[in-house]
């Protein structure tokens, strides 16, 4: 089976996801809370953010609501669900007025915006999802004048160009997921960060664009999707799962420099499952986090685990 997905499937997509089976297999709430492991106790809930649901026309995005509320419809995982949209869409009122009649817990929007110069890199953006089209702007404007946030995913050197967006937009809540993905900044990927040279490149320039995106008080961080295959450090190659000591070791400087410098009380927990699984299991993350974060007091861990999230996505139970 798995020959064949990577006979039909473009390398570079083939390349961020590792193993295609993570991403190819039903991942239902059941199994996610089989991943939870011993930490089962201290997940009240999850966001969940929209997993490329395929449809044949805009309006057909919202049936991936429906469905998340048909599989959880009172809630006992699911608090909150980020849908997806064409912000250029000429139609973008009408889906999102879909997406809040499907369901109550619908807070908000991801339009995926990465995309890459170099061809061994999988290109997440549509066409018109782009911060320079001013139709993708108007639509972004549009979700803070509905009272809806915005969850941004790109890579590292999209991160300035995103910046002028969230300046120039400031009602639009925003979070920025993966931190920013900054590709290869742990080692080789496809044809890039062949020596340390490149690697100090990628970390100067994403530190640089992180730091600038950390000045607008209204963008919140979410710190997911570290260990992913894109950023180079190679825990999917493996046999075995990267053990905590070495998570908390390759993974401390991009977390503390991350929470420092946007300050704990900006920064959530995301787990980024089952994408992650080919990387990491759930109980060796939360316990690397926990170890990086132990220097804050209790009130700012909890925030970081519970509260920012609840706020920015407007959880109140």
């Amino acid at each position: 089976m798995e020959w064949v997905v990577r006979r039909a499937i473009p390398k570079p997509l083939i390349d961020f996801v590792a193993k295609p089976d993570h991403a190819l297999h039903p991942y239902l709430p059941a199994q996610l809370r089989e991943d939870w492991g011993r930490h089962a106790g201290r997940v009240e809930g999850v966001v969940h953010v929209q997993a490329g649901w395929k449809a044949k026309h805009h309006f057909g995005l919202v049936d991936e609501t429906r469905w998340l509320e048909s599989i959880d419809p009172k809630g006992e995982t699911i608090q909150a669900i980020v849908g997806a949209a064409h912000l250029e869409a000429s139609d973008l009122d009408a889906v999102l007025d879909a997406h809040a009649a499907a369901s109550s817990r619908f807070r908000g929007v991801r339009d995926m915006l990465a995309a890459h110069g170099d061809p061994s890199v999988v290109d997440w953006a549509r066409p018109g999802a782009s911060v320079r089209h001013l139709s993708w702007r108007r639509g972004y404007a549009r979700l803070g004048q509905r009272g809806l946030s915005f969850d941004a995913w790109m890579y590292h050197h999209q991160l300035d160009a995103f910046r002028d967006v969230a300046a120039e937009f400031p009602e639009t809540p925003v979070v920025l997921c993966h931190l920013g993905s900054p590709v290869a900044i742990g080692g080789p990927y496809a044809a890039l960060a062949g020596d340390t040279e490149d690697r100090e490149r990628v970390e100067k320039t994403w530190r640089h664009a992180f730091a600038r995106l950390c000045e607008l008080d209204h963008v919140r961080f979410k710190l997911s999707g570290i260990l992913m295959p894109i950023l180079g450090f190679g825990a999917e190659k493996r046999d075995r799962p990267m053990p905590r000591t070495e998570l908390v070791d390759r993974l401390g400087p991009l977390v503390r420099f991350a929470v420092e410098t946007a300050g704990i009380e900006r920064c959530m927990f995301g787990s980024n499952f089952p994408m992650d699984k080919v990387s990491v299991d759930y109980v060796t993350l939360v316990e690397a986090y926990d170890e990086l974060l132990q220097s804050y007091d209790e009130t700012q861990r909890r925030g970081f685990w519970r509260d920012n999230a609840r706020a920015f996505y407007r959880i109140e139970r």
